[in-house]
């Protein structure tokens, strides 16, 4: 028996308690069988890709919401407001040029960290090829 963590069976009860549906409407809207949708809610199936498109366009949800929650894609990354400023800022740049040379000032930051030894390099961080 398979037992995933619940995270898709509350994201699919809350659509369903909002459109005030049942499984069976679910899966009439979804096409998918009852029993799988039973399943899935009880946390006894890993619902395929397929499946969790079927339940993302039945409930009107983001599709990569469906296969986050199911598992299928890892979470999403915390955002970080100030990668989010650097990132808004460099694409207001009017040239190549200029965001190779912004991108070139973050490379010589990052190598300065290194030297001080405040930042692993991106090459220790990388899993060896064996």
């Amino acid at each position: 028996m398979f037992l995933m963590d619940d995270t898709l069976s509350i994201l699919i009860n809350a659509k369903m308690a909002s459109h005030q549906w049942s499984q069976s409407d679910l899966a009439r809207k979804s096409g998918l069988n009852r029993a799988v949708i039973s399943k899935i809610l009880s946390g006894n199936t890993k619902p395929t890709p397929d499946t969790c498109r079927d339940l993302a366009l039945a409930l009107e949800l983001p599709i990569e919401q469906v296969f986050r929650a199911a598992g299928l894609l890892p979470p999403q990354p915390k955002e970080d407001p100030l990668v989010n400023l650097i990132t808004y800022l460099s694409e207001q740049l009017p040239t190549d040029e200029d965001k190779q040379d912004a991108a070139e000032y973050i490379r010589l930051r990052l190598r300065l960290a290194e030297e001080r030894g405040k930042h692993e390099s991106a090459d220790k961080k990388r899993p060896s090829k064996t």
